[in-house]
């Protein structure tokens, strides 16, 4: 699958820190992932980009394929915890998300790229019709059941 929104770059810009860990190669690869799965989740979003005005604007998806990716690359181990110590110092750091060293879409991640459809709100009257011959005291008797 050739990489649809998103270019390494958008990596890159966004990379916080040392130098990243990947080559552009590997940021592609990871990018068509990242897209892979974000086109699983929302399979209209090809169209929704497409529609003018743009229902998500573009940016929206790249920042959120870029995410993915950093989240992978900033833990690619999938460790939940890690400790370290030197005689009498210890150092511990604990990965958030609930799939570390996997490509997943977090909640927030799905907020931004979900629908932003315009509708209205609407109830369903749930309340059963009576006869009107049967007042109050017809269904407030107990034992008593809804006789058409």
């Amino acid at each position: 699958m050739a990489l649809i929104w998103t270019e390494p770059a958008d990596v890159t810009d966004r990379w916080l820190g040392s130098d990243i860990p990947a080559t552009d190669e590997q940021l592609t690869r990871l990018l068509e992932d990242a897209e892979d799965t974000i086109l699983r989740e929302f399979p209209d979003l090809p169209e929704r980009l497409a529609a003018d005005p743009p229902a998500v604007p573009l940016l929206r998806v790249q920042k959120v394929a870029a995410r993915m990716v950093i989240r992978l690359l900033r833990n690619p181990e999938g460790y939940r915890q890690v400790q370290e110590g030197a005689g009498a110092f210890t150092e511990g750091r604990t990965f958030g998300g609930s799939q570390p060293g996997e490509m997943y879409l977090t909640d927030e991640d799905r907020a931004d790229l979900g629908n932003t459809r315009e509708g209205r709100a609407f109830t369903i009257d749930q309340t059963p019709e009576w006869p009107e011959e049967a007042g109050p005291a017809y269904w407030f008797q107990l034992g008593m059941t809804y006789r058409p």
